[in-house]
């Protein structure tokens, strides 16, 4: 009855609030994916040969780029398999492209849990098997695949703060939507306890590494970070870099840095919005603060020779490898009551991460930096410049704390096989 009542709501849903939909797409610069979402544009077809079908969905850019070894290790064991790959966002589009295209997979949009949309897409990409990350449970979608006999995985599983309040209320109705997967990999050990507490049960359950932290390992790579350093024109300057921040913090890294600016004026920062399309704005932002900038994708191409204080990224896939060039940093979508982004980032490059107070979607990766000691919660901008002034001024206290913060992440490495080779074992009937 509850599954009734929610497939009739999100089917009122869909045929009301695609005006809403369509108008949030474009005021963010997008719209490539409203007809796919809508299940009004299907993906290419066929996308890929092969058996079995393998869907993997992760939402946006950190899922997609932690799906990439996972999909490595599924590939390696299931040789013969087609792979799918699907994305909820156009940033995660594009990464999924760049990455997933040349491994032969198809690439598409994840539809909106309408339920002629899932019915579309199921009927079209005709997977055997679909691996879902972190936490992206979807009423209408699940309940349809199962149906159609899909088995099923979620991967990296993930309960924010909010989320897990909420499933916990409505634990007697959530719980039969969770167990329609046969096997659950959890992100961290406060994640399964509370995979735990919800009621699914411990034979599906697995913590054996963590995904995200896994791929961070793997990507790091010292050679890029000599590179950018080039492109930014680095000579001994030291590096501010304000990664992912969200409207509303961007003030306060401003304020932070002029005042880091008086002991060290040759200090260059660099501004990394969470959504490149707030390029423009930030410049004028900058520019409000009597400071000049200029836009990194005109520095990466060679069009300019980077001389201003204050560097833009306005690109995708880039910000990983910045934080190798990066004295200090500050990891943004915490000073705000956005939840966070992943500050784990930081700690792969050896950069112990300053972050807010609004960090609950990744208490896990908090868990993980207070236990290694490393890591700084700060409330707003004279905190964020005392902490960066500290880190500034002695880099022996600096380089221990990044080394420990990048030596708490060793645990999790192999994440990605180990994930994989549960689920094969449950692919092949060995269960979880």
């Amino acid at each position: 009855m509850i599954y009734r009542l929610y497939q009739t709501v999100s089917a009122l849903a869909g045929l009301t609030a695609w005006p809403y939909f369509y108008w949030h797409l474009k005021s963010r610069g997008r719209g490539e994916s409203f007809l796919p979402r809508l299940g009004l544009k299907l993906p290419p077809s066929p996308l890929s040969p092969g058996s079995p079908r393998v869907w993997v969905h992760g939402v946006s850019v950190g899922e997609i780029l932690s799906a990439i070894p996972l999909v490595k290790e599924l590939k390696a064991l299931l040789p013969q398999a087609a792979f799918i790959i699907s994305t909820g966002t156009e940033t995660g589009q594009e990464v999924a492209r760049r990455h997933f295209l040349p491994l032969g997979a198809g690439v598409c949009y994840f539809p909106l849990d309408f339920p002629w949309a899932v019915a579309r897409y199921l009927d079209h990409l005709r997977p055997d098997l679909y691996i879902s990350l972190d936490s992206e449970i979807w009423p209408n979608f699940l309940v349809q695949a199962h149906r159609r006999s899909v088995r099923l995985a979620l991967a990296n599983a993930r309960l924010s703060d909010k989320t897990f309040r909420i499933y916990l209320k409505f634990s007697k109705y959530i719980i039969g939507l969770i167990e329609y997967f046969e096997v659950i990999t959890c992100g961290s050990s406060q994640d399964y306890d509370r995979l735990r507490q919800l009621g699914v049960s411990p034979a599906k359950l697995h913590f054996i590494g963590n995904l995200k932290v896994d791929r961070l390992l793997t990507g790091v790579d010292a050679d890029a970070g000599h590179t950018l350093r080039e492109a930014l024109n680095l000579k001994s300057e030291p590096v501010f870099l304000a990664a992912s921040t969200h409207p509303g913090e961007d003030e306060a890294v401003l304020k932070a840095y002029q005042t880091l600016r008086a002991p060290y004026p040759a200090l260059l920062l660099i501004l990394a919005p969470r959504h490149p399309e707030r390029a423009p704005d930030l410049g004028r932002l900058v520019q409000s603060h009597g400071l000049a900038s200029q836009l990194w994708s005109r520095v990466k191409s060679g069009a300019e020779t980077r001389l201003a204080p204050v560097v833009i990224i306005d690109t995708i896939g880039d910000l990983f490898s910045l934080y190798g060039v990066a004295d200090v940093v500050f990891v943004g979508g915490s000073l705000v009551s956005h939840g966070g982004q992943n500050i784990l980032e930081a700690a792969a490059w050896g950069r112990a991460p300053i972050f807010g107070p609004h960090i609950h979607n990744f208490r896990w990766a908090q868990a993980i930096l207070e236990e290694a000691g490393a890591g700084f919660m700060v409330k707003d901008a004279p905190t964020l410049a005392a902490v960066a002034r500290c880190l500034l001024d002695d880099p022996q206290l600096r380089g221990g704390l990044g080394a420990q913060a990048q030596a708490s992440l060793i645990r999790h490495q192999g994440a990605a096989c180990r994930q994989a080779e549960v689920i094969v074992k449950m692919w092949c009937g060995g269960g979880g």
